[in-house]
């Protein structure tokens, strides 16, 4: 039961969509386990079933972009309208308004402290990884922390809303276990990695700190999200896959040991997520997808095989072979019939049709939305470390996922060690996530020299006016004369 009861102004314009009312609920755990449902079913439809989260990346590695041409140039308002989805925030305040639902009625509710512990948890972890979403995406954004905080609403600066987020990751830690100790109302073990454990949380922070150390300048906070990188290393409830075979076999489906955060879904009615949702669903054809040939026409992303060497440089690399099919032998045929693009096999799983008129097509991939990994955390503890000088520490950590994939010992410069840990996690991660290649470079500072287009000639007012978030949609606007424009994109086609 999804409990997005109308409790925000038009500008968000969260609609009702049930008739629960706050006078006949919020009375016991379950209550509140059907609430706790309904917020990750919104957090499921809205982030990880939206399309618009997908035409959202500015950032990917694809030769032929098909519809994300524009938006990897940063030339946004040619296939962006101003009331287009990518520019539209109404999914994500949904999520919020689901988590504030639970945050100012759980006192309300009989339960005992476990059960209180584990539902503010839920909400308070779910929230700050939304807002800390949003504000890499927008930049500024109203501050909404209760449902029946109403009327006109102002964009408050990034920071403080990157602060707040810090504080509530900071609460859940006191109140969740870590995810081995996870239980449900019942007392049964929670084994999806979209529950929200205290190394979730850590995860989360670690990636706001390092955010905000680099965009805010602020480069103490590397320490920070170095000791919160500890903290999920350190944690016995995660463990590498052995192989990047096991990425695949059982990383990507999902709810593996090196799963931190995902999106769970299942293939029920209400629940499957169609594979044209995926980001596999874009790029990869055969021999993924039944009834397909090596001379089927593919459409959407294409990625050159000598942009696949160029990435994947090592021949000893076993993510060649495991996320592109047979990339040596392929590359020999003839461009009749490959057009000279390697065949992405990175989500190898799928689920069919079993009847109907689509019987024997593809309905669905065998994969979670693998959002955190552990081996996210451990490149970024290694990215955090060469930016505070510990090179040394930095290549312990590079290596562990270089060796893991069959590739030897990081033998460059300590110079050049920024670059190839960003490297490594554009191999590492190619095709995955949300977004993660963008916000690596944002991170880094690398956007000129990694990204299209006008990314090229950004200035450093260009930077500062918001040129790397997205403009503001014009529905953010309607009854709410507080609502300003971010100044770059205010004068580049989105002034309403």
């Amino acid at each position: 039961m999804a409990l997005s009861l109308s409790s925000c102004d038009d500008f968000l314009t969260v609609e009702s969509d049930t008739g629960v009312t706050s006078l006949n609920y919020w009375k016991n755990a379950s209550d509140l386990d059907a609430a706790n449902y309904g917020l990750y079913a919104t957090f499921r439809y809205n982030i990880a079933n939206n399309s618009s989260v997908v035409y959202r990346d500015r950032g990917l590695p694809f030769d032929v972009l098909g519809i994300w041409t524009n938006p990897s140039n940063n030339d946004l308002s040619r296939g962006w309208t101003q009331t287009h989805g990518c520019i539209n925030w109404n999914n994500e305040y949904k999520i919020v308004n689901e988590a504030n639902l639970i945050l100012d009625n759980i006192d309300r509710a009989d339960l005992t402290g476990e059960q209180y512990n584990f539902f503010r948890g839920q909400a308070l972890g779910l929230r700050a990884y939304v807002y800390f979403y949003m504000l890499q995406n927008w930049g500024d954004l109203p501050l909404i922390v209760h449902a029946e905080d109403v009327g006109m609403k102002a964009r408050t600066p990034w920071q403080e809303v990157a602060e707040r987020c810090i504080v509530d990751l900071r609460e859940a830690i006191s109140l969740l276990p870590v995810a081995d100790e996870l239980k449900d109302i019942e007392g049964n073990p929670i084994t999806s990695k979209q529950a929200v454990s205290s190394g979730t949380c850590h995860a989360i922070l670690a990636h706001l700190f390092a955010w905000k150390a680099a965009l805010n300048k602020e480069p103490d906070l590397l320490k920070l999200a170095i000791l919160e990188c500890d903290s999920v290393i350190a944690d016995q409830s995660y463990a590498l896959a052995n192989t990047i075979h096991e990425v695949c076999a059982s990383v990507i489906p999902g709810n593996s040991r090196e799963g931190i955060l995902e999106c769970d879904f299942k293939d029920t009615q209400y629940d499957v997520k169609g594979w044209g949702a995926y980001m596999a669903g874009f790029c990869q054809w055969w021999p993924i997808v039944p009834l397909t040939t090596p001379s089927t026409a593919r459409r959407g992303l294409l990625i050159s095989n000598s942009t696949v060497y160029k990435m994947f440089p090592d021949p000893d690399d076993q993510r060649r072979n495991e996320y592109f099919y047979k990339l040596d032998s392929m590359a020999k045929v003839s461009t009749v019939t490959t057009k000279g693009n390697a065949y992405v096999q990175k989500y190898q799983q799928i689920i069919i049709h079993e009847s109907g008129s689509q019987k024997g097509q593809i309905k669905s991939y065998k994969a979670n939305e693998i959002i955190i990994r552990l081996a996210d955390i451990i490149l970024l503890r290694a990215e955090c470390k060469a930016r505070t000088g510990d090179y040394a520490g930095a290549r312990i950590d590079l290596n562990r996922i270089r060796n893991r994939a069959g590739v030897k010992d990081y033998a460059g410069t300590d110079a050049d060690l920024q670059d190839e840990i960003q490297d490594e996690r554009e191999r590492e991660f190619f095709c995955e996530g949300i977004s993660m290649r963008y916000f690596d470079c944002v991170r880094n500072g690398t956007y000129r020299e990694r990204l299209r287009g006008k990314f090229k000639t950004l200035t450093e007012q260009d930077v500062k006016d918001g040129a790397l978030f997205i403009p503001v949609g014009k529905m953010a606007f309607f009854n709410n004369t507080l609502m300003l424009q971010t100044p770059y994109w205010k004068a580049n086609g989105y002034a309403y």
